[in-house]
């Protein structure tokens, strides 16, 4: 009988150590990840390998306003009066406005053919300009226009009324600051309505070179 109740203890005993043995584990998983933040903006480095930007234009100064100053030659096709030449330029694109004037010694003619300017010429015009290239330093001018005339030949002296027809040719200079020009340039004119006495003036020719300022 007590062996009995010995090994009923001992196997009660077995059983309630394996119970304690074999408890339960709940699983959660792992341990949550840190939190994390949003990385920084990557800093901005220039490349030294760039080119470099492109010049930005500058085209030459362009005044609003020229004188211009020269020597002319008038000429009816027997000889050459050799003068003076003045001008005043208006004007910054495409089309301008000159004013002009002229003085010339008499032309010089024989005796079987006589200049209608042997004594000298005296002419005012006004014009209006275009520029057929109004960029860069060359510029091609076409001028139209009309004005007076005074002629004197030997005791006698007469105005005539003109028409003008011009080409030219004009290099500026690179000056920063202002607006200087070379050209040369030739003028027909077509005499109009005249004084009786100098009737017999029909068309001439006044060509020459000049230097232009501009401020």
């Amino acid at each position: 009988m007590k062996t009995s109740v010995v090994i009923a203890s001992w196997a009660a005993l077995f059983v309630v150590t394996a119970a304690h043995a074999d408890e339960a584990v709940i699983d959660v998983g792992p341990p949550p990840p840190a939190p994390r933040y949003a990385d920084p903006p990557a800093l901005a480095v220039p490349s030294r390998d760039l080119p470099p930007p492109p010049p930005i234009p500058n085209d030459l100064y362009r005044s609003p306003f020229r004188l211009n100053l020269g020597p002319i030659g008038a000429t009816t096709g027997v000889g050459v009066g050799p003068g003076l030449g003045a001008a005043a330029d208006f004007g910054t694109g495409t089309l301008g406005l000159r004013l002009t004037a002229a003085w010339a010694r008499g032309e010089p003619g024989g005796a079987v053919t006589p200049s209608p300017i042997s004594n000298g010429l005296a002419q005012y015009t006004g014009e209006i300009t275009l520029d057929l290239h109004k960029n860069g330093p060359w510029h091609p001018e076409l001028g139209m226009g009309f004005g007076l005339a005074k002629v004197s030949r030997g005791d006698m002296s007469g105005n005539i009324g003109i028409g003008t027809g011009a080409i030219r040719i004009e290099y500026a200079l690179a000056v920063d600051d202002a607006d200087v020009r070379i050209g040369a340039g030739v003028t027909g004119v077509m005499a109009g309505p005249s004084d009786r006495e100098v009737s017999d003036v029909r068309s001439y020719a006044v060509f020459g070179g000049a230097v232009g300022v501009g401020f």
